[in-house]
């Protein structure tokens, strides 16, 4: 379950989503280690335009007096790929979400720094509260590569397509075309996924130097385990 995410704003931010088209840019949130219930940035296309917009991290809200706040009941900051097709944002209100890296740990030990050292867009879903927008982050099934770092899931990551993102943000409810990318991709835009221990999930202190996932030497082994 992908629960830490984050936005540098130092991995050429601007460019990467110039080249989306996406408008809105200063409305961009950016840091480190983005927790759930906060404000996250999202890119939709509800107003017919690829643009950037802000969404608590959490896709199911209730009222609590004015405001709107998470679910106690239905924690909802991801969405399991094998239930999208009962899903009605999964039809009507996909979204992205730009991130430059994600933390993940296994049964809450050995944390570790997921990233592609560039920036990327994971695949979610958003829903609309009044004037207030909620979204969650879509999370498949976990890549033989990444089991022994977080074995249950891995996060939607959008390929670096512009085709497959009008498709997902502007293609309607008909959602076939989208079943090839419902499994874990460990490259993207020709890097491989790298992988660097963190004394931390929440703290910026590695353990170890990043190394690409499918040649990862824990610290203080000699050999690959492969």
């Amino acid at each position: 379950m992908c629960s830490v995410f984050d936005v540098d704003d130092e991995a050429g931010f601007e460019r990467f989503l110039d080249e989306y088209g996406v408008e809105h840019q200063g409305e961009m949130i950016f840091g480190r280690r983005r927790r759930p219930t906060t404000r996250v940035s999202i890119v939709t296309g509800r107003h017919g335009v690829h643009q950037l917009e802000n969404a608590i991290w959490h896709l199911y809200l209730e009222k609590q007096g004015d405001t709107w706040k998470p679910h106690k009941k239905y924690w909802s900051i991801n969405s399991n790929w094998k239930k999208l097709g009962q899903r009605p944002e999964y039809r009507k209100s996909r979204c992205l979400i730009p991130a430059t890296a994600w933390v993940e740990s296994q049964h809450g030990k050995n944390p570790v720094e997921f990233r592609f050292d560039r920036p990327f867009f994971f695949c979610g879903l958003y829903k609309t509260w009044g004037d207030l927008l909620s979204c969650s982050i879509i999370t498949l099934a976990a890549h033989p590569d990444t089991t022994r770092f977080h074995e249950k899931s891995f996060p939607m990551i959008a390929p670096a397509d512009p085709a497959f993102v009008d498709q997902w943000l502007d293609g309607g409810e008909d959602t076939q075309a989208f079943e090839s990318y419902l499994h874990p991709d460990i490259r993207f835009d020709g890097a491989d996924l790298l992988v660097q221990p963190l004394h931390k999930a929440m703290g910026l202190e590695y353990t170890g130097e990043a190394q690409q996932v499918n040649q990862y030497v824990p610290p203080g082994t000699s050999q690959s385990l492969f």
